[in-house]
């Protein structure tokens, strides 16, 4: 079971949100539909998915596409969901940091 969300923790999630969506409306529409569909692609085929799974078959140049493309992604009942897991970053960028893993999720709808 998850814990709610403080308020401060509610404000920050909706700046980082906005921010998100700010970065795709400045991002050349068909990079930013380049790099949900590769997310989609790998979503379906492996069930789960994180931003390392995505880099090593995106081009370099679209790799700042990734967070902003996972986080419209799972908005409005999207077609990933967030499964609350966090795994060890591939890139140098983030020093290790921790990246969330998102699920397939149209997987419990096909399997219906």
């Amino acid at each position: 079971m998850t814990r709610a969300l403080t308020k401060q923790e509610r404000t920050a999630a909706a700046v980082r949100d906005a921010t998100l969506d700010d970065l795709l409306t400045a991002a050349w529409p068909w990079d930013v539909d380049r790099v949900k569909d590769v997310v989609l692609a790998v979503a379906r085929e492996r069930g789960e998915v994180s931003a390392n799974d995505i880099r090593g078959v995106l081009e370099e140049r679209l790799h700042w596409l990734i967070g902003p493309a996972f986080n419209s992604l799972t908005h409005q009942r999207g077609p990933l969901q967030n499964t609350g897991r966090r795994v060890p970053s591939t890139s140098p960028a983030t020093k290790g940091h921790g990246i969330s893993v998102y699920r397939w999720a149209a997987a419990a709808d096909e399997a219906a």
